[in-house]
């Protein structure tokens, strides 16, 4: 099992993360470097700020297609304003780009009755590389 790729991947500090001597809880950060050995994650802040986190204190978007799943299937079950919130990180999500994936993070944030329904930790998935071999 091989920890999926997180370079440059935009990633959120728990908000509930209680022992964090920057106090960053809640704030979005890009990955700089990911070392697999000691499961460190380093990441930077809008701020030139950089730090140091263990997979299980940061927070990413889970695949859209999951999270347009979930809300097909508990969408009716929904507050009203978390069925908006989740619907336009869905829509965010569909975008694809980095600042949309910045939004839609910033969106879950606010929201965290979202929390279970679109946010994961980074953590190692069971998924089968395939390489690609190109060739004339």
């Amino acid at each position: 099992m091989n920890r999926e790729n997180l370079q440059a991947s935009i990633v959120m500090v728990h908000p509930d993360l209680q022992n964090d001597v920057l106090k960053n809880q809640g704030k979005i950060a890009v990955v700089n470097y990911d070392r697999d050995l000691n499961n460190d994650i380093y990441v930077a802040f809008e701020n030139g700020q950089e730090a140091v986190y263990h997979p299980s204190e940061l927070l990413v978007l889970k695949d859209k297609q999951e999270v347009f799943n979930d809300l097909t299937a508990n969408g009716s079950k929904m507050e009203p304003n978390d069925f908006r919130a989740l619907y336009k990180i869905m829509l965010l999500q569909e975008r694809n780009t980095p600042q949309a994936n910045w939004d839609a993070l910033l969106i879950a944030r606010d929201n965290p009755g979202v929390w279970e329904h679109a946010l994961e930790t980074p953590g190692r998935k069971n998924s089968v590389e395939l390489n690609k071999a190109f060739t004339r």
